[in-house]
């Protein structure tokens, strides 16, 4: 059954995992990815431009 997630990343960190083929969610960790499969949705919320900025994106990347 098809999924959908929502993951939480600064828009840097979205555009590199997107740029170099892959994504990247809670710092690096493994075990959230694992929960998903082939097919699932995944939307990208960034809260801030760069991971520990201050400017702030605030929007679905």
């Amino acid at each position: 059954m098809m999924k959908h997630w929502i993951a939480v990343a600064s828009a840097e960190h979205v555009a590199i995992g997107r740029a170099q083929g892959f994504m990247q969610v809670c710092h690096g960790k493994a075990a959230p990815l694992r929960r998903l499969s082939a097919g699932d949705t995944v939307i990208y919320y960034s809260p801030v431009e760069r991971f520990g900025g201050k400017t702030l994106c605030q929007s679905f990347t």
